[in-house]
């Protein structure tokens, strides 16, 4: 399988270009880094998921989408990747299901794996109708049930996926924003309190209408006063007749029918595949989706401060084009450096010791260089008798080198 997915890189600087020029614009767009104030250049990144290893890389003007990169990439590269890599699944974010996009990966006989957008009329039905599902348990706290769909024409099938670990952080979430929605709501009720009706279903209407524009609020124990305001200034006389108004009162609460909607949705979402057969089943869906994080992985290598790249300085666009694919490269070989120290250590059944100092098989390879440096060569020379030494080199260090084999062994002997 191959993942797909982008990220955004912010450029410091002021850029102008001539109308003319055809390469990448460097221009403001939707801010990952959370920089709105910079320009950005976008960078549509595809790995195998064994390893995070690139397979394709192409950057972007900054204000491109996902959804039109990934249209313009599976209608250009589909065939050829298809070819090239001879993956099963192409696995991609909810960006990549969009009815033209699932369309073209299914007309050329590409399976797919995408989280459906919650947005889609289908999904909102089908979340509402959750007690009918027949949830199966699978690993590490994922529930999950199959329903068919045919969303685009495409035949394919949806995996509704509960999470326990999602909806314990989604619920830290809903409890802020249910506290700033109370607040706002208690800002409208208050001036919905200061106005005037000129009659007691007037007030009604406008608190069900209250009510209705509000996501958890609701009125308690309200009540509609009658007043009567005088033209005049003053104390009025016992005979002055006023105008009869009617203002609305009382206190507002969280809706329990309201919280309760919310958190039953928590947790909540929805892949999707082209491929209908037995062979994909629920647990192995789910697997295939969660290798997203290898791609993910790889942008948080590019940006890391160890990697000092991931604010650009450099002057012209078709120059920061030719540094992403130098940054590409580098991602390449450390990916794959990271893939054969895991798997010769797993192989040989050694062990590399953690940042906690405790053994592991899993190391990264950013925590392997940093347990390398400070070796280094020194270059005796005696009686015109030459020699070298490798210093400072421990266990840990010789335990690695004989994993991952005789080539590594042969530099550091």
């Amino acid at each position: 399988a191959i993942n797909i997915d982008t990220t955004s890189f912010h450029v410091d600087g002021e850029y102008s270009v001539d109308d003319d020029f055809t390469g990448i614009r460097l221009t403001k767009g939707y801010s990952r880094d959370h920089r709105p104030e910079l320009n950005q250049v976008i960078l549509n990144l595809i790995t195998e998921n064994q390893a995070g290893i690139p397979v394709y890389m192409k950057a972007h003007s900054g204000n491109k989408n996902d959804t039109e990169t990934f249209k313009k990439l599976i209608n250009g590269h589909i065939s050829s990747l298809k070819a090239a890599q001879k993956s099963r699944y192409w696995i991609g974010d909810s960006a990549l299901y969009v009815a033209e996009t699932i369309k073209a990966i299914h007309e050329q006989k590409q399976f797919f794996i995408t989280r459906v957008p919650q947005k889609i009329v289908e999904v909102k039905e089908l979340i509402s109708q959750l007690d009918t599902l027949g949830f199966e348990n699978l690993n590490d706290g994922y529930r999950a049930a199959f329903v068919e769909s045919d969303y685009a024409s495409v035949p394919q099938k949806w995996l509704v996926v509960h999470s326990q670990q999602a909806n314990k952080k989604e619920l830290l979430s809903l409890e802020k924003r249910i506290t700033k929605s109370i607040e706002v709501s208690q800002k409208s009720f208050n001036k919905l309190g200061q106005l005037d009706f000129s009659c007691e279903a007037d007030a009604l209407k406008a608190i069900k209408r209250w009510e209705n524009e509000q996501s958890f609020a609701s009125s308690e124990s309200f009540s509609i006063e009658k007043i009567t305001k005088h033209k005049s200034r003053g104390r009025p006389s016992l005979t002055a007749e006023g105008t009869i108004f009617y203002q609305v009162s009382g206190k507002i609460t969280c809706s329990s029918e309201h919280r309760k909607k919310a958190e039953k949705n928590l947790g909540i979402f929805v892949l999707a595949t082209n491929d209908c057969s037995e062979h994909l089943d629920m647990q192995a869906m789910l697997d295939h989706y969660k290798s997203q994080q290898k791609v993910e992985g790889g942008f948080r290598f590019l940006k890391s401060p160890d990697f000092l790249v991931a604010s650009l300085f450099l002057k012209k666009p078709e120059r920061i084009e030719a540094l992403l694919m130098v940054m590409t490269c580098c991602l390449m070989v450390y990916a794959a450096l990271e893939h054969l120290i895991r798997t010769s250590l797993k192989k040989t059944g050694t062990y590399f010791p953690d940042m906690k100092k405790k053994p592991c098989q899993n190391p990264t390879a950013r925590w392997v260089f940093q347990c390398f440096q400070g070796i280094h060569v020194l270059d005796i020379t005696q009686n015109n008798i030459n020699q070298i030494l490798v210093i400072n080199l421990k266990e840990r260090h010789q335990i690695l080198l004989k994993a991952i084999g005789k080539p590594f062994m042969k530099i550091y002997s």
